[in-house]
């Protein structure tokens, strides 16, 4: 959903997409995160395997999810071009996610076209 409703009507160059796939369930395989990749096929697309979950964790922390749920999968970011992960993991401009323990009717509940919108002013 967030390529077709946002990264795909975004014809700008300077955008760069991180996906990161990491195991969330059992059966979850770099092979089936390698499959998933037709899900986002986006030249400025680069794919990661995050075979231990390093980044959802950090990004849990970072994001302030509740305690105990501190596990950011489906999550949407967006960072300016000056973002860099040195010691930690840069807070990003603006994120939404998809996540069952925030729930629906939390103000970042993933929404396609506020997330194009955002991209494209972040880009202008």
């Amino acid at each position: 959903m967030v390529h077709a409703k946002a990264i795909s009507r975004i014809p700008n160059d300077d955008l760069t997409v991180l996906v990161v796939w990491t195991p969330r369930y059992p059966g979850d395989t770099r092979a089936k995160a390698v499959d998933a990749t037709k899900h986002v096929p986006d030249a400025r697309a680069i794919h990661f395997w995050d075979e231990h979950g390093a980044v959802p964790t950090a990004y849990g922390r970072v994001l302030d999810l509740p305690a105990g749920k501190q596990f950011a999968w489906d999550t949407y970011m967006v960072f300016d071009a000056n973002a860099e992960w040195i010691d930690s993991p840069p807070t990003p401009n603006h994120w939404m996610h998809q996540l069952g323990v925030l729930g629906r009717k939390h103000p970042g509940w993933l929404n396609g076209d506020r997330f194009c919108q955002t991209i494209q002013q972040l880009l202008n």
